[in-house]
């Protein structure tokens, strides 16, 4: 179960279609949708089990949705409990959706009239479900959207508020417009045609929710296995540490709560479903450590117990001019610590990355193997300490199942300095030719690349170049680095949107 247990896309749906409707096998038709023009929508929804009919067999396709229960559709899927300090003259306290208006209120996803009033028992509006649906499904973002909706000829009637956001979602093919051409933005939403904004969502970029035993998503039905796009396991026995990087943009980290065997491990590297590397189909490398150089038997919620701590903080990219801002929510479980970063605009999101692998040429080759290449004239800041190359020649890391030799082929490269510190608390120099190939997979980096990042804690990462450099032994020099990503994971807990962690990826320029 994901981050905070977001409750489904399924769970939203049936509270929207009555409390008390009972399930209708996807084979038997409901007695009121034959002919209906969403009749095909409607059956396949009710074959994944997120809709029901009702206890006389039918569906009531056409019946409206009010903006309560929308409200309290929002506040299921993004599990929110923080209610807003305002309230609303036609919201009793002891109203059944008190506490999702109150919380949608909070983060601005639905809002009240602007004279005070909520009007929970209105159905909702076309365009104010849309504005709503786009905040929650594909968190399509406020600024800088052209809101050019001329293909629709009541295109101008849609009002100057929801204009962006429903632009975005034609953009990405999730509205089509009803079968005359138009909008209807002033018209009530009904079930059916919330269940097709749903179908058009399995074809474009959104958000998962991955929810149960089965761990599949409830839009697009797809695993977890086929829609993510890279892994990195670090194992240990039975423990587990875990990055997956999903087709929404969204990454989860996960850190058990256990004592590993550190003198040996296993990692393994996966991708698939990369178009701009050329990663299609999975490519996957595992690597067998037998012999760390570490001794002992750590507990992982010890070394990094910052994880097992987070609440929320904000990390904010920018790659090559094309921003896009992350939250991180931490779920503060004793056994398992998940750590869930996911961006509220897949649009702006995956620009940015998309801009990234512009810069990167991809290829295959036939040995299955994994390595790191760092060009000549790399280098490394962190506070006033600088790493930079010794030998004139590249850093090829390869000997991944020795890291005895690893670690000496890295300090025979480079040598440590002092520099300036500047705003920026940490800077790299990624030159043109930095490779990494993963399986039969290889990128290599066009351009020079800079990689700044600032708000992390600068007092405790000052030494670590140094310290690392002096490390006597692979014990030592292991605790440092974790110490340091702890380190880094506690100073992003806490951050705000207003005031993230910030990076900065850019790429020299053309000569």
């Amino acid at each position: 179960m994901k981050i905070n247990r977001l409750v489904s896309i399924l769970l939203a749906v049936v509270m929207v279609f009555g409390l008390f409707a009972v399930t209708v096998n996807a084979e038997d038709a409901f007695s009121d949708i034959k002919g209906h023009w969403a009749e095909e929508i409607i059956n396949e929804w009710a074959s994944y089990k997120v809709v029901n009919g009702y206890p006389d067999g039918t569906f009531k396709p056409d019946n409206y949705i009010t903006r309560a229960e929308f409200a309290q559709v929002v506040t299921n899927l993004l599990a929110l409990t923080k209610k807003a300090d305002k309230d609303f003259s036609d919201v009793a306290k002891d109203a059944w959706y008190y506490d999702a208006v109150m919380c949608v209120a909070k983060v601005g996803i639905m809002n009240g009239d602007g004279n005070g009033k909520f009007r929970p028992d209105d159905y909702i509006t076309r365009e104010e479900a849309l504005l709503a649906y786009a905040r929650l499904v594909i968190g399509v973002g406020e600024d800088e959207l052209a809101d050019d909706l001329s293909m629709f000829a009541d295109g101008n009637e849609v009002s100057a508020w929801a204009k962006d956001r429903i632009s975005a979602l034609v953009r990405e093919g999730i509205i089509l417009g009803m079968p005359d051409g138009k909008l209807h933005p002033k018209d009530n939403i009904t079930r059916a045609e919330l269940l097709a904004m749903l179908k058009q969502t399995q074809k474009a970029d959104h958000n998962h929710y991955f929810v149960g035993d089965g761990d599949t998503c409830s839009i697009c039905h797809k695993s977890e296995e086929e829609t993510m796009k890279f892994y990195l396991g670090v194992a240990s026995g039975d423990a587990k540490v875990e990055l997956t990087v999903y087709n929404d943009y969204s990454a989860y980290v996960t850190v058990p709560a256990k004592a590993v065997d550190a003198s040996k491990v296993s990692v393994t590297v996966k991708m698939q479903n990369v178009a701009t590397l050329g990663v299609t189909s999975a490519r996957e490398h595992s690597i067998e450590i037998a012999d760390t150089g570490l001794t002992g038997n750590p507990n992982l919620a010890d070394w990094l117990s910052n994880a097992f701590t987070f609440d929320t903080g904000y990390v904010k990219a920018t790659i090559a001019g094309e921003e896009c801002l992350y939250k991180i929510v931490g779920d503060q479980n004793a056994e398992l610590a998940t750590l869930r970063a996911s961006s509220d605009d897949i649009i702006a999101t995956r620009d940015a990355w998309k801009t990234l692998t512009s810069y990167i040429t991809t290829s295959s080759k036939e040995a299955n193997d994994s390595y790191v290449l760092i060009p000549y004239g790399s280098s490394l800041r962190i506070g006033t300490e600088l790493l930079c190359f010794e030998k004139e020649d590249d850093l090829k890391l390869d000997n991944f199942n020795d890291i005895a030799a690893l670690v000496k082929n890295i300090k025979d490269h480079v040598k440590l300095t002092t520099a300036e510190a500047g705003e920026w608390q940490i800077e790299g120099l990624l030159k043109a030719g930095t490779t990494l190939a993963v399986s039969n997979s290889v990128a290599v980096l066009d351009k020079d690349a800079t990689i700044r990042v600032k708000g992390v804690p600068a007092e405790t990462l000052a030494t670590l170049l140094s310290s690392a450099r002096a490390a006597k032994s692979n014990y030592e020099l292991a605790s440092l680095l974790v110490k340091a990503v702890n380190d880094v994971i506690g100073a992003v807990n806490g951050t705000t949107e207003e005031n993230p962690v910030v990076v900065e990826i850019s790429f020299a320029a053309d000569k």
